[in-house]
């Protein structure tokens, strides 16, 4: 596939598990060096259109390109590229935090020692610790480190702040935005939060019946006539914006 000057560009993108489509001709480009927030209920399709960017589902039919090349061949290559953060990490309870973290550097060209280091100590992350140990909120610290320690050029993020209190909450959105900023980063970030979109983004997609239904600038999406932003109302008034919560 050509080369897209977007990280993320997908065109006609179809996934169906048995007879129920759930992205049905999907069109969607995530812009270079901007954070987006995909929106919509909880069967939309959110986490499968992540899957797909990740290369570990494979569409139907469709064309997909992140970073310049298709996830379902390039699909090793890219995830060195991309960091990817959802609400939970899969990691065996008897290791320490920090073995994890030597482990999955073996994984990553670009992996930074120095940038783990910092990271840790930026979210107050012991990597001594047990992971049988963590909280949710130190789990979430750790995800995040794993998926920004390698310096990704794109940012997948899935709930990764779901269920943790606002304090943990407003450091990791802070750290998200702290490297888009330093490394020029892409962000796609899957939420039902309206906090944690206003905190990290500058752009809202809506995801409604396998289709974008709607997209753009945060504060031009959320602009009332009356002259007031209110982005959870304007997620509101379009159909495929369910369960939203602040």
């Amino acid at each position: 596939m050509k080369s897209n000057s977007n990280p993320v560009a997908v065109k006609g993108l179809c996934v169906a598990f048995g007879k129920r489509p759930v992205l049905d001709g999907l069109d969607f480009e995530l812009q270079r060096g901007s954070a987006t927030a995909l929106v919509g209920d909880n069967s939309a399709g959110k986490s499968t259109l992540l899957r797909v960017l990740l290369g570990t589902l494979v569409p139907d039919r469709g064309t997909v390109a992140v970073l310049g090349a298709d996830p379902a061949r390039d699909g090793a290559r890219l995830r060195a590229q991309v960091g990817f953060a959802a609400d939970r990490i899969e990691v065996p309870n008897w290791m320490r935090a920090g073995d994890w973290l030597k482990f999955l550097s073996r994984l990553y060209p670009n992996w930074s020692r120095a940038e783990e280091q910092r990271l840790c100590a930026l979210l107050e992350l012991d990597a001594k610790e047990p992971v049988r140990a963590l909280s949710k909120g130190n789990r979430a610290k750790l995800g995040l480190v794993a998926a920004l320690a390698h310096r990704p050029r794109l940012l997948l993020l899935d709930e990764p702040f779901s269920g943790l209190d606002v304090g943990t909450r407003m450091k990791l959105a802070a750290t998200v935005i702290e490297h888009l900023r330093d490394e020029n980063c892409s962000v796609l970030l899957v939420s039902h939060s309206i906090s944690d979109i206003e905190r990290v983004c500058d752009r809202v997609a809506v995801l409604s019946a396998g289709r974008i239904a709607r997209e753009g600038e945060l504060e031009s999406l959320a602009r009332e006539e009356r002259g007031g932003i209110n982005l959870e109302a304007a997620l509101r008034r379009e159909p495929a914006a369910m369960e939203l919560a602040i």
